[in-house]
């Protein structure tokens, strides 16, 4: 393979390898501008595998908190089983949004990856 002809932001050529049939790398082929615009726009939506822990951490001082004031008669037995549920609900609907972000993600990357093969064998995966 050979390289890149693309230019960096610094100035200097791209050390990349072109792509196959192409002058260019992923990252400078005008072909590949649209995607990628989308996986850029995901840049600060994305975050690391510790995205969440704010809340989950915050969910478990409340339920810390929880059951100090119930053990310290501040809080109702049966107002405390309520709070539980209500905070039970909103952990199952933070994992819940991981799972379809996750999935969103990887959705992502295998049409990437079906693209990247198409144009390398110039067929539709599984056709």
């Amino acid at each position: 393979m050979s390289q890149c002809s693309g230019i960096t932001a610094a100035g200097g050529r791209c050390k990349g390898q072109a792509i196959r049939n192409s002058q260019y790398c992923f990252s400078h082929s005008p072909d590949h501008a649209d995607a990628r615009k989308q996986r850029a726009s995901k840049g600060g939506k994305r975050g690391g595998r510790g995205r969440g822990s704010g809340e989950i951490a915050e969910l478990k001082k409340q339920l810390e908190d929880l059951a100090k004031d119930v053990l310290a008669g501040n809080v109702e037995r049966g107002n405390a089983v309520v709070v539980n549920q209500i905070l039970n609900t909103r952990a199952r609907l933070i994992e819940l949004e991981r799972k379809v972000k996750e999935t969103d993600e990887l959705e992502a990357r295998l049409d990437a990856l079906e693209q990247a093969q198409e144009q390398k064998e110039g067929r539709r995966w599984g056709a």
